[in-house]
């Protein structure tokens, strides 16, 4: 089992109110699930992201990865299981490193010994890495990274996420800030990527249309719970308009769905 959480809660106090952001929350995931997460906003989506990457500890409730109970460890002590991808393309990467220095630099796990990696990895495994997201990068690996356009340094985000050989791979919104045309060649080359290293995979988005075209099961959280769970034939049969009407029976309105792209059917 790569991913186990058992009956996690998690709460925060605000100004006047407690917000119970993750109620007794259950998640089992085998390696290579790719289980695409949805929700509401404060659905609870990001603090759950949050427990299993270690930057938030449950109130109640264990986290399991790979067999190991990694509930009290923190964030950087979870680095070498768990790696995360975030909506913004310019948090992945160093602009003043080139691309082929923060492929490096992944592999290392921090600046130190930089100079020594870039020299005993042969620079054709990078070339030939660049070239799998069919983006041209493999010509401009020696350019910085700031350089890049936000589709080309999140790919190269991804890249060095699965490359680095992670257990677990959280995608939080990573596709949100690019343009339609960007987004999608990112997914494709995630969906790649995740597939050929059997990575087990979380992907929250709110595109209703994404979270039903990708992965093998579908995850819809509101108000800290999960409500639906669908895989298989169920998650094929379903539409965009099933997830809506799902959540209008929670009493979530269309403006809180915050829906893109994604024309109800039926």
């Amino acid at each position: 089992m790569s991913l186990e959480l058992e009956t996690v809660r998690r709460t925060f106090s605000l100004p006047g109110q407690r917000v119970h952001a993750l109620r007794g929350v259950s998640l089992r995931a085998e390696r290579g699930d790719f289980i695409t997460v949805i929700g509401s906003n404060g659905a609870g989506k990001s603090t759950l992201l949050d427990i299993i990457a270690g930057v938030r500890h449950p109130d109640a409730g264990r986290v399991m990865v790979c067999g190991r109970d990694v509930t009290a460890l923190p964030a950087h002590r979870r680095a070498r299981w768990v790696g995360r991808v975030f909506q913004d393309p310019s948090k992945g990467t160093v602009p003043d490193l080139t691309v082929e220095e923060n492929l490096a630099l992944c592999s290392q796990k921090g600046l130190r010994g930089l100079k020594l990696a870039l020299s005993r990895t042969r620079h054709r495994l990078w070339q030939e890495a660049l070239a799998r997201l069919d983006m041209g990068l493999e010509k401009r690996r020696r350019e910085l990274a700031g350089h890049l356009s936000g589709g080309e340094r999140q790919a190269l985000t991804v890249l060095m996420a699965t490359l680095s050989h992670p257990a677990i791979l959280l995608l939080d919104e990573h596709t949100a800030a690019l343009d339609p045309a960007n987004a999608d060649r990112v997914l494709e080359v995630t969906e790649s990527l995740v597939r050929e290293g059997a990575i087990t995979t979380l992907m929250v988005t709110h595109r209703m249309d994404q979270a039903l075209d990708l992965g093998e099961r579908l995850v819809m959280m509101h108000a800290g719970e999960i409500l639906l769970e669908a895989a298989g034939d169920v998650k094929k049969s379903l539409k965009v308009g099933d997830l809506v009407r799902l959540f209008r029976r929670q009493g979530v309105s269309d403006d809180t769905l915050l829906l893109e792209a994604a024309t109800p059917q039926t």
